[in-house]
């Protein structure tokens, strides 16, 4: 399990840990559970191992994934249900592949390959490996170190893997701080990683979140056309000292159960998120000498809370609308509009109907005999009251 003392000063690093360690266990225990015997091969483009700080590596990304994986392959087995991991990793350093090889055979209980070199070399070799073993099912894990080195052309026929999930650090601070640059280098960039740069002149106008926003919302779009994905969303890594955006975690799947726990796991990660930050203030406090006898502990600031209330209000009103604009609209529709934002939960949604629904605007239809509660996947539908 991740452990926040391992982060010092590299707090979104653990946040984003968080997300791939919590993601991956939910995902490896449903799809080892509904389809027993299932191949898990995980696909990790940019290794590493870098910036670690223990000398197991422990907080680096490789061993975060391998020891999630194993322990769902081991509960599985031990309820009877067979399970297999592999995982594909690649690095360009060749010291940090050295390590890499070496951190990898520690591991018993799964099958790896550690290659050197730059991760468009390896595309091929990853697409082909994304469909090994028995019912295999790949996860994809793309976490550079800036926002080069996955163009989208070159990665489409990996994403195309089915069935597969895709994770991507998304550096959105370099990426906004980039657009204002009219250069050709840039511009050709932003090719490579849009498949275009028709947006270009659009952001430039737009300025702090709501560039952000267009920035990722398009990027999720690109995403999914190019993967036939049917569901994107991302989910926001703050600077653990000031209050903008790191990166974002942009996620793709065709699972809509894929979607809400996607969501769930962004939930839980925001508490985390929140007390990292807090202890990331008070270390700066306790380093720069400001420490005082029985001195009050460094809170987060309200920003978190004020992006949530942003985004939810957002998700809340497209919800509103869709039922006011069509008259009656699937539950699975209305999840697939409130979870595109971030911050945005399976609960929060069924929150909102509630209200519509104890306020007399909406009744909710398909419920079987006895059932209360809205599901997924079920034939319920929400109609808005003329």
């Amino acid at each position: 399990m991740v452990r926040r003392d391992d982060y010092g000063g590299r707090e979104q690093a653990y946040v984003k840990h968080y997300v791939l360690e919590h993601y991956l266990q939910q995902l490896a225990l449903k799809v080892g559970r509904f389809q027993p015997g299932t191949t898990l091969n995980y696909i990790d483009g940019f290794s590493g191992p870098w910036q670690h700080a223990t000398e197991d590596l422990r907080d680096t990304s490789p061993h975060v994934a391998l020891t999630k994986l194993l322990t769902a392959k081991r509960d599985l087995e031990a309820a009877g249900t067979p399970f297999q991991v592999r995982g594909f990793f690649v690095e360009k350093d060749a010291t940090a592949h050295g390590r890499l090889r070496e951190l990898l055979g520690s591991f018993e209980g799964a099958y790896a390959e550690a290659h050197v070199g730059e991760f468009e070399a390896h595309l091929e070799a990853a697409r082909r490996f994304a469909g090994g073993g028995p019912k295999p099912f790949a996860f994809i894990f793309i976490d550079p170190t800036g926002w080069t080195g996955y163009p989208l052309a070159a990665i489409t026929p990996l994403l195309r893997v089915r069935p597969c999930e895709v994770l991507i650090n998304f550096m959105t601070k370099d990426i906004s701080r980039f657009i204002d640059d009219k250069s050709s280098n840039a511009r050709h960039s932003f090719v490579e990683l849009f498949g275009d740069a028709e947006p270009l002149e659009a952001w430039r106008e737009l300025e702090g979140t709501d560039r952000e926003d267009k920035i990722v919302e398009t990027y999720c779009d690109r995403l999914r056309r190019a993967g036939g994905f049917d569901f994107t969303g991302a989910t926001i890594i703050l600077n653990p000292q000031h209050d903008r955006t790191h990166y974002h975690l942009v996620y793709a799947t065709r699972s809509l159960h894929g979607l809400i726990a996607f969501r769930e796991t962004e939930r839980r990660a925001m508490s985390e998120q929140i007390a990292a930050r807090a202890e990331a203030r008070q270390q700066r406090r306790v380093d720069g000498g400001q420490q005082e006898l029985f001195a009050a502990p460094v809170m987060e600031t309200p920003y978190m809370e004020q992006l949530r209330e942003r985004y939810q209000a957002r998700a809340c009103g497209v919800v509103e609308e869709a039922i006011r604009a069509r008259g009656r609209v699937d539950f699975d529709d209305l999840i697939t509009l409130a979870l595109a934002y971030p911050m945005t939960s399976l609960a929060d949604l069924k929150g909102w109907l509630d209200e519509l629904r104890a306020a007399g605007r909406i009744d909710v239809v398909g419920l079987g005999h006895g059932q209360r509660a809205l599901k997924v996947r079920s034939g319920h539908a929400v109609v808005w009251r003329r």
